[in-house]
């Protein structure tokens, strides 16, 4: 069939329409995942500050903690009286656990030191210790301090005033440069062991004098400097600026942790968060390159980010999405279907058309040869005058389905029941058609046996029994003989109507009861036909409150089967006789 210009423009604007919702949905789903990685680099730059944060400002805290422990006393060392200057590590110890109380890091420390530089004597607080671990701890500082690269000039420090408590102001004779701190981490025994020491030099040519120190664990010196810098005990946390936090405690923002090069941890927050939103630094080799690590906690995420962070929106359009797709697939189905109901149209309006044009065109000639006296014979006349009787009932006959079928279509079929003998009524049908039947050269046998009384419709039986017997000499062979019988049985009055034709395929008996439906062996063929004759019978039998069915009959032809309930004598028939029936009351009756 060919297609028209206004479907094809419907169906490529449907395409269209869902192309530009593909576009459309793309771009939304693009735009969300390009908003929700600004949101997510702008975390990631929140967590890499804090982590800078935090790596300066332990760098900080821990020098502060070594100045503060060891300062004093590598200052006062005199190269040129080291026998009165140098403190015996006893005297290092008070000193440096006075000076550091306050941070509470001392409590981890297995002996304090003192190295001399000149002839290589360690001594410790802790007097027996072996002579291995002495060894490991010398070993370990002289690697280091001879590693490091040759300090600048250093500014020579004066200490003391005029008046003061300290005594007259005098150069010092050691100097402490910048990089003579020291925090050195090692195995002994499989446990990491702090080294932390502080190099005195001479202030003349700033070569290495002596060494004060203590070996300690790690955690107990390095936990209290960085659980006040994420904000522990109290504290405000000092890795994030106060307006993103807003008073938050320190653990529902961020965690923290710590781990030495070799991946051994030596200080992790509480409630450590998965790495999400995380970040990594290294501190300096003189702090003995830790490995900082901050993440932030994705449950405080949304309030880094202005609009918090926005979720994914691929499921919404991929739903939206879907749902384009499905509406275009039914505009699809439905343009389909309207095109198939035009091609049914077109084709009962041209099976009508042959229909009705042949008994019209009967009508029409012998009428002609009556009225131009070309009959020579009273005959002939007779004849002519039954022939057109004859096509006249055949075209009343076409016309009354029609106008039944459209009456069914807009739901406004009513019947005018009546009781009545319906062997009797179907006598008198067949009685009707037999003059189509033997113009046809067929023969029309009745077998009737039903004696049913019953409420019903004559002109809407008439219409049943007219169509089925149509319908057997549409189809059937020239010559061959159409069966009517009825028969009562089972509360219900029986009657069908076979002929001799190729009959029903098992496959299509239940589709040949919709309208404008006719089997593809029949469109083929030459026979016309609209479509709409057994449409019409089912739905004039359903409104008896009756079924219909299509059989194969013992001859190999086509059976047609109608059953029609019997009401008792005075009984009001069944309201739903009255009313037509929808198409789903109609398929579960057929």
């Amino acid at each position: 069939m060919r297609r028209s210009p206004r479907l094809i423009g419907t169906v490529a604007l449907l395409i269209l329409a869902l192309v530009v919702a593909a576009v459309l949905a793309y771009q939304a789903w693009d735009a969300a995942r390009s908003q929700r990685r600004t949101a997510e680099g702008a975390l990631r730059d929140y967590a890499r500050f804090a982590d800078w944060q935090l790596t300066q400002q332990s760098q900080n805290a821990l020098l502060t903690q070594m100045v503060t422990s060891l300062s004093w006393q590598a200052s006062h060392v005199d190269p040129a009286d080291l026998q009165h200057s140098l403190l015996a590590p006893e005297e290092v110890q008070d000193v440096a656990r006075d000076m550091v109380s306050w941070c509470h890091c001392m409590s981890g420390v297995h002996y304090f030191f003192r190295y001399d530089w000149t002839d290589g004597t360690l001594r410790t607080t802790e007097t027996d210790l072996a002579d291995a671990d002495l060894a490991w701890a010398r070993d370990t500082m002289v690697r280091y301090v001879k590693a490091m690269p040759r300090p600048r000039e250093p500014q020579v420090l004066a200490f003391g005033e005029a008046d003061g408590p300290f005594g007259p102001l005098r150069n010092l004779t050691a100097v402490v440069t910048n990089d003579s701190y020291a925090m050195l981490f090692a195995k002994r025994r499989g446990e990491p062991v702090l080294l932390v020491f502080v190099v005195a030099r001479n202030a003349n040519d700033l070569q290495p004098v002596a060494l004060y120190g203590y070996a300690t664990d790690p955690k107990p010196f390095l936990s209290p400097a960085f659980e006040n810098i994420r904000g522990g005990n109290g504290h405000q946390s000092a890795l994030l600026p106060p307006s993103l936090v807003r008073g938050l405690s320190p653990d529902s923002i961020l965690s923290v942790s710590v781990t030495t090069l070799d991946g051994r941890e030596v200080y992790k927050s509480p409630g450590w968060a998965a790495p999400t939103y995380s970040a990594v630094d290294t501190i300096e080799a003189n702090f003995g390159r830790l490995i900082m690590r901050v993440s932030l906690r994705s449950d405080f995420a949304d309030q880094l980010v202005v609009g918090g962070l926005p979720s994914s929106r691929l499921p919404v359009i991929v739903v939206l999405f879907v749902i384009a797709a499905g509406l275009l697939t039914l505009a699809l189905l439905q343009l389909r279907r309207q095109q198939a109901l035009a091609r049914l149209r077109t084709e009962f309006v041209s099976g009508v058309s042959h229909e009705l044009r042949t008994p019209l065109a009967q009508i029409r000639w012998f009428a002609e040869l009556l009225k131009m006296g070309k009959l020579r014979s009273e005959d002939e006349r007779t004849r002519s005058a039954g022939i057109i009787d004859q096509e006249a009932r055949r075209l009343t006959y076409l016309v009354e389905n029609v106008l039944n079928f459209s009456r069914s279509e807009k739901g406004t079929n009513r019947l005018s029941l009546a009781r009545a003998d319906l062997d009797r009524e179907i006598a008198d049908a067949i009685e009707l058609f037999s003059p189509l039947a033997r113009a046809r050269q067929m023969t029309v046998v009745a077998t009737l046996d039903s004696n049913a009384s019953t409420a019903l419709d004559r002109d809407a039986l008439r219409q049943v029994l007219l169509n089925l017997l149509d319908n057997a000499v549409k189809y059937g062979p020239p010559g061959q003989t159409i069966t009517v019988g009825s028969e009562l049985g089972n509360g219900v009055a029986r009657f069908w109507v076979e002929d001799q034709g190729p009959g029903i395929p098992h496959a299509d008996r239940v589709r040949v009861w919709e309208p404008y439906v006719r089997l593809s062996r029949d469109a083929e063929a030459a026979t016309g036909g609209s479509g709409i004759g057994l449409s019409v019978v089912r739905e004039l039998v359903v409104m008896h409150g009756g079924r219909t069915r299509a059989e194969g009959s013992p001859g190999g032809g086509a059976r047609i089967v109608v059953e029609l309930p019997i009401s008792e004598a005075g009984a009001e028939p069944p309201a739903s006789a009255h009313e037509p029936k929808s198409k789903s009351q109609l398929e579960a009756v057929t």
